[in-house]
């Protein structure tokens, strides 16, 4: 029985038949694995969380950990997928002392009344080592399957500016769509609050999530909440907030050191859970069933189709199928594609260039299709995580 913020509730999983044996997926060449991770320690060094620094950097370089991490399914052989199984067990009250390491861990124990963890003896990356090595079993079942899904709410700090100017163009309210929804939580983006420095504050003044945003250059997005009259997601594999299991694993896929995105996690899935509407998130693929899905668009809404950070997922040829998709709706009625990706990790998509390069932004694309009409901007460059923003405007 593990009793925490969500309540309590009795804890089961099955795990390999037998631990030793390896799980046989298709082959991956190492190295590229190893240069995931390196690049993955040097964007943790620049985001302020030297606890995944040290152990990507370990990782890169340790072949066991390499080797457990090819267990995942292709498109999740990522460092992501083994952090955050690793903090999953932590956070579900796995005994080891690279616990003392993870600040999240220590306020999750402390909130839900457990016992603190034993103080860590050698380095971080030693003891995440020795952790995965002593529940190998656990952290092999989890890599094998499932699918990174951080759901991360701080970039609706640039996506709700960027339906506010689908909104305000096409002079209707909007039908949302989110593809690799997991909780659906972006589509409750008119549920937080938004800080944009200075006077720019906006939303419910009551919401325990608070979006801080840098606006840089004093550039300012449009600041109205649009209408919305339809939202849905699209997931292979939805979590809904009120099963224990599903809300640790997003949690687990929060970085040690980010306490703030921590807590807002738990507060936005906390919303989730007492939203009286909250929206549907269907199992589905997000190429294969946009279509069905969109079909429940009324007529009246502007249809808009949403995703930030799940292209990266896909291979380039996967992802050039997406705009395809995306793009065949546009044969009945007007749509709006936005999304926030990584252009260097997502050749398939069309992602304009910015007025001046910024490196490690994720671009945020506006794509307006209406029958064989075809308009591209990029509205905004932006931290990964919401926490800055230059706001281009595309016009």
């Amino acid at each position: 029985m593990v009793v925490g913020p969500f309540g309590p509730a009795t804890r089961r999983r099955e795990f390999l038949s037998d631990p030793g044996a390896p799980l046989v997926r298709e082959h991956t060449d190492r190295s590229d694995l190893a240069r995931h991770f390196a690049a993955f320690a040097r964007s943790a060094e620049h985001d302020g969380s030297p606890v995944y620094e040290q152990i990507c950097r370990g990782a890169a370089t340790d072949p066991e950990l390499l080797a457990l991490t090819e267990l995942a399914p292709p498109d999740q052989r990522r460092p992501n997928i083994l952090l955050a199984a690793v903090h999953f067990l932590l956070l579900d009250g796995a005994e080891h002392p690279l616990a003392a390491h993870y600040d999240t861990v220590l306020d999750w124990r402390r909130v839900s009344g457990a016992p603190p963890p034993a103080k860590a003896g050698g380095g971080v990356f030693s003891n995440f080592a020795d952790f995965c090595r002593h529940y190998r079993a656990e952290v092999a079942e989890l890599v094998a399957t499932r699918a990174t899904q951080t759901n991360e709410v701080g970039r609706c700090a640039a996506l709700r500016p960027a339906f506010a100017t689908v909104a305000a163009e096409h002079r209707q309210p909007l039908g949302l769509i989110d593809l690799g929804a997991s909780a659906g939580l972006n589509l409750l983006f008119d549920h937080y609050a938004y800080d944009y420095g200075g006077l720019r504050r906006i939303g419910p003044p009551d919401s325990p999530v608070v979006l801080a945003c840098e606006l840089r250059e004093d550039t300012v997005p449009p600041l109205g909440f649009p209408e919305v009259v339809h939202r849905a997601g699209i997931d292979r594999h939805p979590v809904d907030p009120h099963n224990e299991d599903g809300s640790l694993w997003l949690l687990a896929c929060q970085w040690p050191g980010h306490l703030g995105r921590f807590h807002r996690m738990r507060d936005a899935l906390a919303i989730a859970r007492n939203v009286s509407d909250r929206p549907p998130v269907e199992t589905g693929d997000i190429i294969e069933d946009l279509a069905r899905i969109a079909a429940f668009v009324p007529d009246s809404a502007h249809l808009c189709v949403y995703h930030s950070w799940v292209a990266a997922y896909l291979s380039p040829g996967r992802q050039y199928e997406l705009g395809q998709a995306i793009t065949a709706l546009a044969a009945d009625r007007a749509v709006s594609w936005v999304f926030a990706e990584s252009p260097y990790e997502t050749p398939g998509l069309p992602s304009p260039p910015a007025p001046k390069t910024i490196k490690g932004a994720t671009a945020l694309v506006l794509v307006d299709l209406d029958a064989g009409s075809r308009r591209e901007r990029r509205l905004a460059d932006m931290h990964p995580h919401g926490v800055w923003m230059h706001w281009w405007g595309g016009g």
